[in-house]
């Protein structure tokens, strides 16, 4: 099944002669044809070895996210730097900064070609196994690629794609949270509020924890994450974050 919406996409908008008696097919890509390669977690976090940080009543001592993510590749390409296919009529421009979909595939003699998703004129550029691009600009018309008879120089003539092999296709999401605030000194003890969100199969649980510790203790623990205190007062705390 396809899942590109066909037909959208019709000649005319360049008003320039098309190549009707030689339409090429196109094998439309199926939805799940490039499923996710992997799925890969990245841990972001404040924490830094060594490192003496201070925080106010209120503030946060150590946070750390574990995100995940699912990779993608061959659907979608990057050019090697920024670039146009130019002509007499509007050029097709490229940026390095920009993915570009793939739609489908199709033969010109005797090599294939992948399509990039038509831009906002309906132009569809093709490319090869190389990533060199074919020097002239197609069409999709009644489900197939009639190719524009207009000549098309590629400037820099040196710009080919690549797979983006590593495109984030439907965002991150956090699988654990951590957060540790300093509240405070309470009747001679630090106050810290801790915060936790982990997965528990398909669903988040949240756990709320209050620790408190003695002015006077210099090594905290907090389920795992070690801290060393510097320094406190009434302003707030010096420290060190040793482990997470």
């Amino acid at each position: 099944s396809c899942f590109y919406l066909k037909g959208d996409y019709t000649l005319g908008s360049r008003n320039t002669f098309n190549d009707f008696f030689y339409t090429y097919n196109i094998r439309y890509y199926a939805q799940d044809e490039f499923a996710a390669a992997e799925i890969e977690t990245e841990t972001v976090s404040n924490f830094k070895p060594g490192a003496v940080r201070y925080a106010m009543p209120g503030g946060i001592v150590v946070s750390s996210k574990i995100l995940e993510k699912e990779v993608y590749s061959e659907g979608y390409v990057r050019p090697n730097k920024k670039g146009a296919l130019v002509s007499y009529t509007v050029p097709v421009e490229f940026s390095d900064e920009k993915v570009y979909k793939t739609i489908g595939e199709t033969e010109i003699n005797g090599t294939m070609y992948r399509l990039l998703e038509p831009n906002r004129i309906g132009d569809v550029v093709l490319i090869d196994g190389s990533g060199k691009i074919y020097p002239r600009v197609g069409r999709i018309y009644n489900d197939r690629l009639a190719l524009i008879n207009t000549s098309f120089l590629l400037e820099p003539d040196d710009l080919v794609f690549r797979n983006a092999a590593q495109h984030q296709f439907d965002g991150e999401s956090v699988v654990t949270s951590m957060e540790i605030r300093y509240e405070g000194i309470q009747d001679s003890q630090m106050v810290f509020k801790y915060y936790l969100v982990e997965p528990d199969g398909k669903l988040s649980v949240e756990e709320q924890k209050t620790y408190t510790f003695s002015m006077y203790d210099k090594m905290l623990s907090f389920g795992g994450t070690e801290i060393e205190i510097l320094n406190v007062d009434n302003s707030g705390i010096e420290y060190r974050v040793l482990k997470i």
